[in-house]
């Protein structure tokens, strides 16, 4: 179940939704250990890992999906709404900076919503994908 995971963390915090409808940051950190789970979940199925990348320069990136042979993809999760240019930078900054130390481009670069009727693909490259639309 997708949401058990995310309702007994909030229960051991003792937090109701009224609770976290007033803490969003709490919520926030909920969200996006929820999406780590679900892509963790789906890397394994594919043979592939789930990591976190941060770096000197202050630059990270919630989760990077890899397998094997090399190839990755930058994912940011973000709950709310107005997050995604943000999310959309650090991901590009990032594709950039291996790029030019000689690694290989990105499959694809995600931001993963928590809100979103659908996903899509930005002006600049990067795919806004809703958490529901998630799937094997």
């Amino acid at each position: 179940m997708r949401l058990g995971f995310c309702c007994q963390a909030a229960a051991a915090l003792r937090a109701d939704a009224e609770a976290l409808a007033n803490d969003r940051k709490t919520l926030g950190l909920l969200f996006e250990n929820l999406a780590l789970r679900e892509l963790s979940v789906y890397a394994q199925a594919s043979g592939a890992d789930v990591m976190h990348y941060r770096d000197n320069s202050a630059l990270e990136v919630d989760a990077i999906v890899s397998t094997r042979d090399g190839k990755w993809a930058g994912v940011e999760i973000k709950l709310g709404v107005g997050q995604e240019d943000a999310a959309a930078k650090a991901l590009t900054r990032l594709a950039n900076k291996i790029e030019a130390g000689g690694g290989s481009a990105p499959q694809c670069l995600v931001v993963l919503v928590g809100l979103g009727a659908f996903a899509h693909q930005r002006q600049d490259g990067v795919s806004v994908v809703p958490i529901d639309t998630l799937g094997p």
